[in-house]
């Protein structure tokens, strides 16, 4: 569980640097390109990431799900927290986080990092 959190919390900083380069509304597994560049995510690890409009990127939500585990983890633009909840095992789905969502919007049953 430790190795899954220090890679999700790695890749939602990589792709919280990168957000003018991405697209809009991905959600996906595997071999996901980004602003030129392939990156990979690991086995089982789902990705959903949108931006508030494709002309300007300044707001973001991000979330990720390893469907082997049984916790989501999500960011925005709008907080500095890292925030989880947990799910069924076997979930490939990601949420769709709002790229507005402030800390106060994260509520039950979403846990802060």
């Amino acid at each position: 569980m430790k190795k899954i959190t220090i890679a999700a919390l790695s890749a939602l900083l990589v792709l919280a640097l990168c957000v003018p380069a991405m697209a809009v509304d991905v959600q996906d597994s595997g071999t996901i390109a980004f602003g030129g560049a392939s990156y990979d995510l690991s086995n089982n690890v789902f990705m959903e990431y949108s931006i508030d409009e494709p002309t300007n990127a300044q707001y973001y939500g991000l979330s990720a799900v390893h469907s082997g585990g049984n916790r989501m983890f999500a960011t925005t633009s709008e907080t500095s927290i890292l925030w989880w909840k947990t799910v069924e095992k076997g979930n490939s789905n990601p949420d769709n986080i709002d790229e507005t969502y402030t800390s106060g919007q994260f509520t039950t049953p979403w846990s802060s990092l």
